[in-house]
């Protein structure tokens, strides 16, 4: 069995045993913040569509097809 296909949520009775914490107040940065370079936006996709197209960059194009395709579409 895969991790993902079952994942376990925590009890009622373990959250209330976990402290809410603020970082409203942090003092240092975030050290990682810098590492995102020109990312914007994130997009999940199912293990099924990845395995189909391989990787990202076909995603990509993929989904530039389908735009493409759509703005030729007449409304």
């Amino acid at each position: 069995m895969n991790e993902d296909e079952n994942p376990i949520e925590p009890s009622d009775e373990s959250l209330t045993e976990i402290p809410e914490q603020d970082f409203s107040r942090a003092i240092r940065p975030n050290r990682y913040a810098n590492l995102r370079g020109a990312f914007r936006h994130a997009v999940f996709v199912e293990r099924e569509v990845w395995e189909h197209f391989g990787g990202e960059e076909r995603i990509r194009e993929a989904l530039r097809l389908l735009v493409d395709i759509a703005k030729k579409r007449p409304a």
